[in-house]
């Protein structure tokens, strides 16, 4: 689970509606089609919940150069895991917004 406070919620909305539209700020599109196959489990583990403290400390990053950079100073493996974690949160959340059209 990610924490963030009121200020924060708001980029992350930005970070995932930009992403859910096609618009990927954070990571790129060779990224994405790599670790996509590998976002609908449901396990639970270390290597998750580090993804998920990684991705909360880019959250906290105030531009999106400073997150990047961040980003590009994990080990490969590691970003792939905080980029599963990321695009699991875009596809909730579009999956939820999907649901409320209905």
């Amino acid at each position: 689970m990610i924490y963030v406070n009121e200020d924060q919620l708001k980029e992350v909305n930005y970070l995932v509606s930009s992403s859910a539209n096609g618009i990927h700020l954070l990571f790129d599109e060779k990224t994405l089609l790599r670790v996509a196959p590998y976002i609908n489990s449901n396990e639970r583990n270390e290597r998750v919940t580090k993804a998920e403290q990684l991705l909360e400390q880019v959250i906290l990053r105030k531009s999106i150069t400073e997150k990047k950079a961040f980003l590009a100073t994990l080990e490969p493996e590691i970003y792939d895991d905080v980029a599963k974690v990321f695009l699991s949160i875009v596809q909730n959340s579009a999956e939820e917004h999907q649901g409320f059209r209905h």
